[in-house]
């Protein structure tokens, strides 16, 4: 009997050893070394952007067996972690400090003691989601009716400097292209692809859209055309009247270098010799009256083979030459009695 209880004391011995042994051996400090995969994201409700999106380090951890291990099971899908918006730079000593305030880690009761990656010190850049409404531009093209546009807005993508130094409403233009707007009838509703095209400055810094294209759907009236005139001569426009009361006479009676946007009829009968374009300067009978010393052009107008005019979008090379010098002078009135 005494000796089946010495062995029944040895067995519950040697397994309290291994017990003992095992919780040692977890209590006892361990360091090892995991490489995760750290995703970064702006903070909750941001409607900005970060890049990159994701980074590598290696952590160096330490601490109890058992705390070890489970913090590098903790790393095995990655970390996640939520930068602020004042955030342009990120270090390892940084990073280090706040994946180990992260719950997954801090839980465990392991130590980060070291961070290492070839990456760091890591540059934040932070873009600005921008809603822009879609502006259209169809070249040499006018429409009948409504232009539509789907999507009627997209997402400009600024870096956070530049939005700054931004106005607050930002506009995007879609462009359809010129060679196939040239294909389409007038007269038929269309839908064509169009490019967004950001001003040149937005697209030198960076800045993009998305989407990139969008559908414009739309009615051609008319194509129109560009021609650039060597000169048009300045026609004055004034009650009929008047010019029995004031002779006026003008200092420069052309304007030079003159581009012209017209119906391609239009601009047709113009290289045919059919229609002739003028600078209109009007003259109200008051201005008449002060004898007014300049006036500016106030339109230009084709008019056609049957005496209608058309008013032109034009620009002149130099819009000063649009200003005008004038000598307005009464014509005596000739008093002449009968039998006289």
């Amino acid at each position: 009997m005494k000796r089946k209880d010495n062995i029944g004391a040895i067995l519950f011995i040697t397994a309290l050893t291994v017990v003992v042994w095992f919780w040692a051996a977890g209590k006892t400090k361990y360091t090892s070394d995991v490489t995760v995969t750290v995703f970064l994201s702006p903070p909750e409700g941001s409607t900005s952007t970060i890049s990159p999106e994701s980074t590598s380090v290696t952590l160096a951890l330490s601490g109890a067996r058992t705390a070890v291990d489970s913090a590098k099971s903790a790393c095995d899908g990655g970390l996640h972690l939520t930068l602020s918006d004042m955030d342009e730079q990120l270090t390892l000593s940084e990073i280090s400090r706040r994946l180990a305030s992260l719950d997954s880690i801090k839980d465990t009761g392991a130590m980060i003691d070291e961070a290492t990656s070839k990456q760091f010190p890591l540059t934040i850049h932070t873009v600005e989601l921008v809603e822009a409404i879609v502006e259209v531009q169809l070249p040499n093209v006018t429409a009948s009716g409504d232009v539509t546009v789907d999507p009627e807005t997209v997402t400009l993508h600024i870096p956070r400097e530049l939005r700054k130094s931004l106005p607050k409403a930002i506009t995007a233009t879609a462009v359809v292209s010129e060679i196939a707007l040239q294909k389409l009838q007038p007269g038929i509703v269309h839908t064509k692809d169009a490019i967004i095209r950001l001003p040149e400055a937005l697209a030198i810094a960076g800045v993009t859209a998305s989407p990139s294209r969008v559908a414009v759907t739309f009615k051609i009236q008319s194509s129109t055309k560009t021609k650039e005139l060597p000169q048009v001569r300045v026609l004055i426009a004034g009650p009929a009247e008047d010019y029995s009361a004031y002779s006026v006479t003008l200092a420069r009676k052309i304007i030079p270098f003159v581009t012209i946007e017209a119906d391609a009829e239009i601009i047709k009968g113009i290289d045919a010799g059919d229609v002739k374009v003028f600078a209109i300067l009007r003259l109200a009978s008051s201005e008449m009256e002060q004898q007014i010393g300049a006036k500016r052009v106030s339109a230009f107008l084709a008019i056609m083979k049957d005496g209608t005019g058309h008013e032109l979008v034009a620009t002149v090379e130099d819009p000063s030459l649009l200003d005008i010098e004038l000598e307005i002078e009464p014509i005596a009135q000739s008093n002449i009695g009968p039998g006289s």
